[in-house]
C-alpha cells in the first residue's frame, strides 16, 4: 500500500509496511508540472504489468510490485487490490506511469487531480 503526500510543489508516493522493503525504500518524488493525468482503473491495474525491471515481483492475482517495462514504457507499480489502484501519468521522469494501490482511491484521485489544476 502506498501514502501519498501532496506539498505545493510535489507529489509524494511513500511505500509502506512490507512493500516499502520489496518494492522501494525511498518515496517517489514528482514535481507537480510532470504529472500529467490521474484515474482510478481497476481495469488497468489487473493487467499484465510487463517485463520486470530491476528488483521487481509479479504473482498474478497477488501483487504487482517495482518497476516493469510495457509498449516502450517504464512503470511503477505497487498493487494487490486492483480496486483501489490509482494511476498517475507523468512527462520528463524516469517512470512514465505509477500506479500504486491508497486506502481510499478516490479521495487520493481529488487530491491529485486538485494539484494538477492549480500547476
Amino acid at each position: 500500500m502506498a501514502q501519498i503526500h501532496a506539498t505545493d510543489t510535489h507529489l509524494t508516493i511513500r511505500l509502506t509496511g512490507a512493500r516499502r522493503a520489496f518494492g522501494r525504500r525511498r518515496p517517489l518524488t514528482v514535481p507537480w508540472p510532470h504529472v500529467t493525468g490521474a484515474r482510478v482503473d481497476p481495469q488497468f491495474a489487473r493487467a499484465f504489468p510487463g517485463m520486470r525491471w530491476g528488483v521487481s515481483s509479479y504473482i498474478p492475482g497477488v501483487i504487482r510490485l517495482g518497476s516493469f517495462r510495457s509498449g516502450g514504457n517504464l512503470d511503477f507499480w505497487d498493487v494487490a487490490d486492483p480496486e483501489r489502484a490509482v494511476v498517475v501519468t507523468l512527462a520528463g521522469e524516469k517512470y512514465d506511469r505509477l500506479c500504486f494501490e491508497v486506502d481510499d482511491p478516490m479521495a487520493a484521485l481529488a487530491e491529485i487531480r486538485g494539484r494538477i489544476d492549480r500547476s
